[in-house]
């Protein structure tokens, strides 16, 4: 064979192959186009649109004690202390892809309420991001001032429950949520309002979360007559935790005629603790590492239409720290009632570079 023959069919080879390698560039890029780009038969969005909702909120913030080091037929070793910052009112203030809400304690006690359960101060902050696929979400909150719901703590004579108005616990919390569907599933249209499912659809949810709690006093955290039941850190008087928790989970929204709407989300996994034990009456001091394990339910039920939008949702977060004999449980519940509206904006130069630089657009 002659090498011009040869040449040629080198060259020609080299055509169909180069030929293939742009038809798999381009196959390759219209996929990747296709997934990243939203099907508008399932979800609406209103980037153009400033979104207020003006939330009414029921929570229950509460710590649980339980220890297996003594018998205890009384129930005197398992305090359930409870903030009572029950009724919030709050805002919350979306555009396009970033939300801010904070909510203030709404409804005073009362002169009887005070002498009953004492005083709780409450304040809460967060703020979200939303990516094409990832949701980040950040969230402050502090309570002071708890009592006990035991009923073995309960002051029958003066009507009044166990209080402890130095109890003061802090959280912060950075979480990270990859939705798997997010061509047609929205995740901000059940619990956001910065969009809207119109058609039926759910995904699979992966998260990761970092977070700190601290939990701190004056004199120990535990109430005095249930100290006797956990050994050696009866009078810790100082909890902090640094953790890092990743679950998987799943979210479906069920959507009738359009507006009306009913979501359920489960999310759980292990947690990682890094822990900080304190007894400054004992001069103790103990810091190690742990696992144990964090989850996250949701429910929402409502009416969302092209402006106007309401709805009941249901949160409950719950972190488990297994400690030496005995056992820590935070739970935070949440119901909440939303009300709120989409509101035309008009697009300031401001908001226009904004939108147009370019890690904005990463988001």
């Amino acid at each position: 064979m002659s090498r011009f023959t040869q040449f040629l069919i080198f060259f020609f080879c080299g055509l169909n192959l180069a030929g293939q390698t742009g038809a798999y560039k381009s196959k390759r890029d219209s996929l990747i186009t296709y997934r990243n780009t939203t099907d508008t038969n399932y979800i609406r969005k209103y980037p153009n649109r400033l979104i207020l909702t003006l939330y009414q909120s029921y929570r229950q913030y509460d710590i649980r004690f339980t220890q297996n080091l003594l018998q205890d037929t009384l129930g005197l070793s398992a305090p359930r202390l409870i903030a009572d910052a029950n009724v919030v009112t709050g805002l919350t203030v979306d555009f396009d892809k970033i939300t801010f809400s904070f909510g203030l304690k709404s409804t005073p006690p009362t002169a009887d309420q005070i002498a009953q359960k004492g005083n709780t101060t409450y304040r809460t902050f967060s703020l979200s991001l939303s990516a094409y696929r990832f949701r980040f979400e950040g969230a402050f909150r502090r309570y002071k001032g708890f009592y006990d719901m035991a009923p073995a703590r309960f002051d029958t004579l003066n009507n009044k429950y166990y209080q402890r108005p130095d109890l003061d616990v802090m959280s912060f919390r950075l979480r990270t949520l990859y939705i798997f569907n997010k061509r047609k599933f929205s995740y901000n249209a059940a619990y956001f309002n910065t969009h809207r499912q119109i058609k039926s659809s759910g995904t699979w949810l992966a998260v990761g979360s970092f977070y700190n709690y601290n939990v701190a006093s004056d004199s120990s955290i535990i109430p005095y007559n249930a100290r006797p039941f956990y050994g050696n850190w009866n009078s810790m008087n100082q909890y902090g935790v640094i953790g890092i928790s990743a679950g998987v989970g799943g979210s479906y929204t069920l959507v009738l005629f359009k507006r009306l709407y009913a979501n359920f989300t489960l999310i759980g996994g292990p947690d990682f603790q890094h822990r900080t034990m304190v007894s400054e009456e004992d001069a103790l001091t103990k810091k190690y590492w742990r696992t144990g394990y964090a989850g996250d339910t949701r429910i929402a039920l409502g009416l969302n239409s092209k402006n106007f939008f309401m709805s009941l949702t249901y949160r409950q977060e719950y972190n488990s720290y297994q400690l030496t004999n005995f056992r820590i449980e935070p739970r935070f519940i949440s119901v909440d009632f939303n009300i709120g509206y989409r509101f035309p904006f008009k697009e300031r130069k401001w908001v226009t570079r904004l939108k147009s630089n370019k890690w904005y657009q990463l988001l």
